[in-house]
């Protein structure tokens, strides 16, 4: 008995050649990337928009990112798995990143790392900074009145905080403020501290946590606080540490950051060359109380600032 032959409704043939159509339209959206690799891409222009769009329809987490966040002022295609936002008002990134021609993954790089403001044109990165300046001197300024208003507060007596040798009283840290002065770079060729993630402890108060390569920060009301990863056969002072305590010391001290690194480094040495960890130091500096040593347990040397 001779078979029948197949027949297929009107619906599934028309399905199929959609489906093949759509399919040969995202590899033709891959096959042309390689005319817009390495350029910053400005969503306002025409030719930017439209491969945009493409990128939009063929990655459903890059489409759903834009519709949360809305679509970026600038995105910048590092190669066919790498993918930039950026977002220049809030001046925050976020990285795609795909396997073959599935949907990416995105990481929120928070603000712009130092190491991608290249990728921006240089009128961009312009503005950037001066946006920049202007959020530090707003930040200092709110300290600044913050600390004005902590001076004329009465003292409570449960407060740990003590005067200084020279009679200025300081109370504990505005977080807020410190966390903010840590997103600044330091140099042309750092990119800050981002990626800062906020807790609530036991007391209600906000603490905000972060890293940055083998350094690690805490800041919170009554401690900041820097741990960089240390080999239990290490006996130098890793130069990560050097100048990450210069960062958190100008985060604290402002134009007397230089004056206090220097005094505490020798320490921060004698601490760094004892392997036992035995080796600590607890000293008041220009009002505050630094604790220095080394935590074998944890593999790591410690430094922090209380009031």
């Amino acid at each position: 008995m001779r078979s029948k032959p197949l027949r297929l409704s009107h619906a599934v043939v028309l399905a199929c050649l959609a489906s093949f159509a759509l399919g040969c339209a995202s590899l033709q959206h891959h096959k042309d990337t390689g005319a817009f690799i390495g350029q910053p891409l400005h969503t306002g222009e025409a030719r930017a928009a439209q491969r945009l769009a493409g990128e939009l329809a063929s990655d459903a987490t890059m489409a759903t990112y834009a519709e949360k966040h809305g679509k970026p002022d600038y995105f910048y295609i590092e190669s066919r798995q790498k993918l930039y936002f950026f977002y220049l008002q809030r001046d925050r990134a976020a990285k795609f990143e795909r396997v073959l021609l599935e949907d990416s993954q995105v990481t929120e790089l928070g603000r712009i790392p130092g190491s991608l403001l290249k990728r921006l044109p240089e009128t961009v990165r312009a503005q950037l900074q001066r946006q920049r300046q202007v959020g530090q001197r707003r930040a200092q300024a709110q300290a600044k009145r913050a600390k004005v208003r902590a001076a004329h507060a009465p003292r409570r007596a449960s407060s740990p905080a003590s005067a200084a040798p020279g009679g200025t009283y300081f109370g504990g840290f505005e977080v807020d403020s410190i966390v903010a002065r840590m997103r600044e770079p330091m140099t042309a060729a750092d990119s800050g501290v981002s990626g800062w993630r906020a807790s609530k402890r036991t007391d209600g108060a906000t603490a905000y946590t972060a890293k940055r390569g083998s350094a690690r920060y805490e800041v919170a009301h009554q401690r900041v606080a820097l741990t960089v990863k240390m080999s239990s056969k290490r006996t130098k002072l890793p130069g990560l540490a050097r100048h990450e305590i210069l960062r958190l010391n100008s985060a604290i001290f402002g134009a007397k950051a230089k004056a206090v690194t220097r005094t505490v480094m020798g320490m921060a040495e004698r601490a760094a060359a004892d392997r036992s960890g035995a080796t600590a130091f607890a000293k008041r500096v220009q009002g505050r109380t630094i604790r220095i040593g080394r935590r074998t347990d944890a593999g790591v040397f410690a430094y922090s600032v209380h009031p």
